[in-house]
């Protein structure tokens, strides 16, 4: 059966985007596999060497993974109802090198997503630009979805895709509508034009509606053009008819992505995006 492999580094944001997992794996009817994710030295769990001294005979022991499996688990039984799916919890208990962890991930042909909390930063859009990120979306072939500390653990009614009008991206917008069928949700294809005059962008945007119609075999789809030309930007336009539980893009290269999630940012007042985002892959 296919799963979601839920980075962990056991903080209060990992645990709550463990519970979103968990959520949506009840929906998709996937299993949920949990990696410990270390993205700087911990010394923590290391045992001190004094002077001298030869190495201790017994390591300790790093029982976190049980524990946060465990927690999960009693949390997911309060959760389900009597005769529905329950995701089965499972765990890598390797190393938590992000080499190690990411070739485990990328090995295993059941993974059929990532999630992970925002890792060493408060704020999503900071980590979507991170490094660390870009490593765990450059080194996978599976989406990645982020969730922000407080986002809301609900049924999603509502996503959103991010099109650069890329001749590629219709291939994303298909594999994200088949991913996430079981929750019938809308999905709105928006771009944001900077340009509204440009009548070569206008015609990019008519041949990729008329694509969501004729390519695309999922309901619920439509495009949104949304100008984009005010100098304070913002996130406003996924609010769109209604909320958007779920923010969607194709991997682009690093500086686009940075320009894109630091839209927000302004020298008088920040936008910051509360909701879960998914990179997905490109694909040939």
């Amino acid at each position: 059966m296919k799963s979601i492999a839920v980075l962990t580094d056991f903080s209060e944001k990992s645990g709550h985007a463990a519970k979103y997992a968990l959520h949506i794996a009840k929906k998709m009817k996937v299993n949920v596999r949990l990696y410990h994710l270390q993205l700087t030295p911990s010394a923590l769990y290391a045992q001190p060497v004094l002077s001298g001294q030869g190495y201790p005979e017994e390591p300790v022991i790093d029982t976190r993974l049980t524990e946060f499996s465990e927690a999960l688990a009693s949390d997911l039984i309060k959760r389900v109802f009597p005769g529905s799916f329950m995701p089965r919890i499972s765990f890598y208990a390797g190393s938590a090198d992000m080499v190690d962890v990411m070739t485990e991930i990328i090995n295993n042909s059941e993974t059929a997503m990532i999630v992970t909390a925002p890792l060493e930063s408060d704020d999503l859009a900071s980590f979507m630009t991170s490094d660390a990120c870009s490593r765990i979306i450059d080194w996978t072939t599976v989406p990645v979805l982020v969730v922000p500390e407080h986002a809301p653990i609900r049924y999603i009614e509502k996503m959103a895709f991010a099109t650069t009008l890329d001749a590629g991206d219709i291939l994303s917008i298909a594999e994200l509508g088949n991913l996430m069928d079981g929750f019938h949700a809308e999905l709105m294809v928006a771009h944001l034009d900077i340009n509204p005059a440009n009548d070569n962008i206008k015609a990019a945007e008519k041949e990729l509606n008329r694509k969501l119609y004729t390519d695309l075999n999922c309901g619920g789809v439509y495009f949104r053009s949304v100008p984009d030309i005010k100098s304070q930007k913002d996130w406003e336009w996924l609010k769109a008819n209604k909320r958007t539980d779920l923010l969607a893009v194709a991997k682009r290269p690093k500086e686009q992505m940075t320009s894109f999630f630091k839209r927000g940012q302004g020298s008088h007042i920040t936008h910051h995006i509360t909701i879960p985002v998914m990179v997905l892959p490109k694909r040939p």
